[in-house]
């Protein structure tokens, strides 16, 4: 709501008072309040309830990734990793199963053109494979204070790259700066990240070999933005065209649920998936309810806010997770990793947010 729209006056100069008639109706001075178009009124609601909607993705994100970090087992190889982020998917599934149903009930479509379906389909295989098991197999080797942090630089840079290409957007010169921003961030994360594998290996009889893990961790975790943040792309071309939110959510959790889980059986025998504790489906139960929540939140932020105020407002998730692990895991963050969150944050709050 700009001020040229809501309270502003007309100021008529002494020259003109002069020339109004004492007993002209034009000689009323006093001020002349203009009422708020209806254009600016829904504009301003749009704008508060994507803001209301990102930070309730904020929120949700980060309680699913403090329980994708209590099911990272270090002992249990890809499978477990490919099983938890398979899992995760079906609570997402399940609703979006419901909200298809009930637009076919009502008569609406649920998909647009198969030449636009597949495009999207591909993408949600790629967030799955790429994002959501990447993420997944991160927080095993490195923890989640460092990763969190790595896949947001890694999503704003691959975000505001292949959006330049698919969307056409700008890449401005605060974005630029941001981008150096993150790629110095992911330094001293990374840093961190190595400085703590040192410290454990000369403290305890780890192999040497963990120094690789930590390496393998960040790749990971960079790999897992850069997919979320092409993804992403494709998720805001969907929900601002033609492609209704559940069918969005139905083909990116179905990726998820019909995909990974299956391969998962390939690798992970069942004895393990039997003898999973009662607080293990605990925990993957609450993973995948706050990120249905949270990918619901999040594709409706996108209709009305433009992708970078909605990773601006994301950003509480660096600060989240980072107090989360280091208060429920025990995680340590140097002052190497302090200052790559800080970097992170600092580089999403200096984005353009038009």
């Amino acid at each position: 709501m700009s001020s040229g729209q809501v309270g502003s006056v007309d100021v008529v100069p002494d020259a003109a008072l002069h020339a109004i008639s004492p007993t002209s109706p034009a000689a009323d001075t006093s001020v002349i309040e203009v009422p708020p178009t209806a254009a600016a009124i829904d504009h301003t609601r749009a704008n508060l309830h994507g803001v209301l909607l990102g930070l309730a993705a904020a929120v949700t994100y980060s309680i699913a990734n403090l329980a994708l970090r209590g099911l990272a087992k270090t002992d249990s190889g890809l499978g477990w990793s490919m099983w938890v982020a398979g899992t995760k998917a079906f609570p997402t599934f399940f609703v979006a199963v419901i909200l298809i149903c009930v637009r076919r009930w009502r008569g609406q479509a649920s998909f647009t053109n198969w030449n636009f379906v597949w495009p999207i389909a591909v993408a949600a295989f790629f967030n799955q494979l790429g994002g959501n098991l990447a993420l997944q197999m991160s927080l095993v080797e490195i923890g989640l204070a460092i990763t969190v942090p790595i896949c947001f630089s890694s999503i704003i840079c691959s975000g505001a790259i292949v959006g330049r290409f698919v969307l056409g957007d700008a890449v401005s010169v605060r974005t630029g700066i941001s981008m150096g921003l993150m790629v110095a961030s992911i330094i001293f994360l990374s840093t961190a990240a190595t400085n703590r594998t040192v410290a454990a290996l000369s403290a305890t009889t780890l192999p040497a070999d963990d120094d690789w893990g930590t390496a393998t961790g960040v790749a990971l975790a960079m790999t897992a933005g850069l997919a979320y943040g092409i993804t992403g792309v494709y998720i805001r071309k969907a929900v601002r065209s033609q492609m209704p939110v559940a069918a969005t959510l139905f083909l990116f959790s179905a990726a998820g649920f019909l995909v990974l889980c299956p391969l998962s059986l390939t690798l992970l025998p069942l004895s393990t998936i039997a003898a999973t504790t009662e607080q293990e489906w605990a925990m993957i139960a609450a993973a995948g309810i706050f990120n249905a929540i949270g990918f619901f939140a999040i594709t409706h932020a996108m209709r009305h806010l433009t992708i970078s105020r909605t990773n601006v407002i994301n950003a509480s998730q660096n600060a989240l997770c980072a107090v989360g692990a280091v208060i429920v895991f025990g995680e340590s963050l140097s002052a190497f990793g302090l200052l790559g969150i800080g970097l992170t944050i600092a580089g999403l709050l200096t984005l353009d947010r038009k």
